[in-house]
């Protein structure tokens, strides 16, 4: 888009459902989620649209969001009962599981220093906010909060 609004260019053609999009930090590539593969799985393409590869193969993935150095992309997936937090390390093209089976653990977001994931769980019986080191280890609310608490996001710094 342009900066008033107008559509400047289509990277996605099709029937397909492709949501989610976020830029890597080098500005040359995005990862979104489409249903091109029958249901939602993780996708990487050129900013021009080409060069289109799929990250994941199996379950409902949603949410992608890179981390500040661009070497991985975290995201939640729904594999049997819940939504968990995945990481996809680009330079080992390995998929590693951060949650498991604590309720559904949705929209990850990365510390500015990349050291850190933000994410929504209802492990405790309601939405709230967590945050864990970007290997899963070190869980933790972040505070008790009346009501429920969704989609955190970091605060980039003044």
């Amino acid at each position: 888009l342009s900066s008033d609004g107008v559509v400047l260019r289509r990277l996605t053609q099709g029937k397909y459902i492709d949501t989610s999009p976020s830029f890597a930090p080098s500005g040359r590539e995005i990862v979104f989620i489409s249903d091109r593969a029958g249901y939602p799985q993780v996708y990487i393409m050129d900013i021009d649209g080409v060069n289109l590869r799929r990250l994941s193969t199996k379950g409902n993935c949603d949410s992608p969001s890179w981390s500040p150095k661009g070497d991985k992309i975290v995201f939640t997936m729904k594999m049997d009962n819940n939504y968990d937090i995945f990481l996809y390390d680009l330079p080992k093209t390995k998929i590693i599981r951060l949650t498991e089976d604590q309720g559904d653990n949705e929209n990850p977001s990365w510390s500015q220093d990349g050291r850190f994931i933000a994410f929504s769980s209802t492990r405790s019986g309601k939405s709230e906010i967590y945050i864990m080191g970007l290997d899963g280890s070190g869980v933790r609310k972040l505070a008790d909060v009346p009501g429920s608490s969704f989609t955190p996001s970091w605060s980039q710094g003044l």
